[in-house]
């Protein structure tokens, strides 16, 4: 029986992109072994490049209650990609162990329909995951206090913070609400998905400020860390986010 895990990753193209319309990828994960799934376990799907095999985002979902192989998954790409070749890595996890891996990555065209079938490979239960990009110390795992949005400074008593934690989760105050995103990251690069947030209502004030700061995250693609400051720019450049360390 299929158990669908929808899987969802955005990012922002950050050269010419070839498809201007969004698209979905989709299609089954599966293994040849007869062996049960254990309690918790759970479907990574990233999108590489190839052949190089560089990380562009991936998505986490966990596997229900007695979910068995083939599982179907849909990547729904909101933003145009670049002009490559790009596939697909499928891993189930059960903690920090890699349960089962495909041993090269699958080969999508994003611009088809045809549905891509992912088969794994069992894996040696001491095997980890691949250890995560490394990034400048102090992006990660620091909390930045937003100073500015769009050029304008943040209302006072209504905090608006980042943090980005080494598994690339994001998320923090957002000046009425707490939010959640996820960040990919590759030298000089950033993007951030759409950010998932409490429902809370403030002041229109506040709420306008908000929801320019969402949109802002959205439209980052570029990062300038300087000591203490940080400047999340847009793909030509214009300053989009101004923060600063927490406690500076």
């Amino acid at each position: 029986m299929f158990r669908l895990l929808q899987i969802v990753l955005v990012f922002l193209a950050m050269i010419v992109p070839a498809w201007a319309q969004p698209v979905t990828i989709s299609g089954t994960v599966t293994y040849r072994e007869r062996i049960a799934l254990p309690s918790g376990a759970q479907l990574r799907v990233t999108l590489v490049t190839l052949p190089e095999g560089q990380s562009l985002a991936g998505a986490t979902a966990r596997i229900p209650a007695k979910g068995q192989v083939p599982l179907s998954y849909s990547l729904n790409v909101h933003r145009p990609l670049g002009n490559g070749i790009y596939g697909l890595v499928a891993e189930i996890q059960a903690g920090d162990a890699v349960l089962f891996r495909n041993a090269a990555p699958a080969p999508v065209d994003p611009t088809s329909s045809e549905p891509v079938e992912i088969v794994v490979q069992s894996q040696p239960r001491q095997l980890a995951r691949p250890p995560a990009p490394t990034f400048p110390a102090a992006l990660i795992d620091t909390e930045w206090t937003v100073t500015s949005i769009g050029g304008r400074p943040t209302l006072n008593g209504r905090p608006v913070t980042l943090l980005i934690a080494a598994d690339l989760r994001a998320g923090g105050k957002s000046g009425c609400n707490d939010y959640f995103s996820e960040a990919s990251i590759s030298e000089g690069a950033i993007t951030f998905g759409p950010a998932a947030a409490t429902r809370m209502a403030c002041a229109p004030d506040v709420m306008a400020q908000e929801a320019g700061f969402f949109a802002a995250l959205e439209a980052v693609a570029e990062f300038d860390l300087d000591g203490t400051r940080l400047r999340l720019l847009d793909a030509a450049g214009i300053p989009l986010i101004g923060l600063v360390r927490e406690g500076e």
